[in-house]
């Protein structure tokens, strides 16, 4: 495998809520060559849009980043928006308790490069329901969650200098995300999409500048509030998506290249 010395790109995958509202649609930019924006949190309730966002998301990274990226999917749900992959052979994507090798395998290369190997081509592993997969591995085999959660916390503390990006997607950041303000510091780009569900899940996902968040804020499908490392709160609306068979296929490149 070869190096990669390519610039890395700044992608649209916000609008600014309070810009859209004044007639002036903006979008802010995830600078994805930033050492501290590497790593994401996509969090909300069921239905709040988490998922469709995570979708145009990954589209973009097909789109805008370097060709040499790749991406491991992790599907604990095996949710309808990516049951689809399946279906493709070769395919890097991981559903149910799948998920296990699908984490051992990023896990492996990020390892690999930490060592000897000097290829740095983006490497994305996206997690979609990781607090519900370690809930449910913990059950099953404790001795598995925690191997578990070694390689994701080691891969989101040891990652970004090797070309990693790990986002995680989930209705509820709990400790099994986020066990130390220092893990959710590593964590530079984070979104709640919709109501929050709570203070503390608030509280959670931003630390003490939940305390910024607008008190008139409601919510609602597609309307959230994002924090970038460096930039601050922002109230966020997610872009549409025109065509999801585009969509689907950008993913379904990510994830045979």
């Amino acid at each position: 495998m070869t190096k990669t010395f390519e610039p890395l790109p700044s992608i649209p995958i916000f609008l600014d809520a309070k810009l859209l509202r004044a007639g002036f649609p903006s979008y802010i930019e995830w600078e994805t060559g930033s050492s501290t924006l590497h790593h994401g949190l996509i969090a909300g309730n069921s239905g709040s849009g988490k998922s469709t966002h995570l979708m145009l998301c990954l589209a973009k990274v097909q789109k805008y980043m370097p060709r040499s990226t790749r991406l491991y999917l992790m599907d604990f749900k095996g949710s309808d928006d990516f049951r689809y992959l399946r279906d493709i052979p070769n395919a890097r994507y991981y559903a149910h308790d799948k998920c296990v090798d699908g984490l051992r395998a990023f896990s492996e290369e990020i390892e690999s490069r930490l060592q000897d190997n000097p290829d740095r081509s983006p490497l994305f592993a996206v997690f979609d329901e990781y607090a519900s997969f370690i809930s449910y591995t913990t059950i099953a085999d404790k001795k598995l969650a925690s191997q578990c959660q070694m390689w994701q916390m080691n891969a989101i503390f040891m990652s970004r200098g090797v070309g990693g990006y790990c986002w995680l997607c989930t209705q509820r950041p709990d400790q099994s995300i986020m066990p130390s303000g220092g893990a959710r510091d590593q964590l530079g780009v984070r979104v709640w999409w919709g109501r929050f569900s709570s203070t503390d899940a608030a509280q959670m996902m931003f630390g003490d500048m939940y305390k910024q968040i607008p008190e008139d804020f409601d919510g609602g499908v597609g309307h959230g509030i994002a924090y970038m490392d460096g930039k601050g709160l922002f109230e966020v609306v997610a872009p549409r998506i025109r065509r999801m068979d585009a969509v689907k296929d950008a993913i379904a490149d990510l994830v045979t290249r």
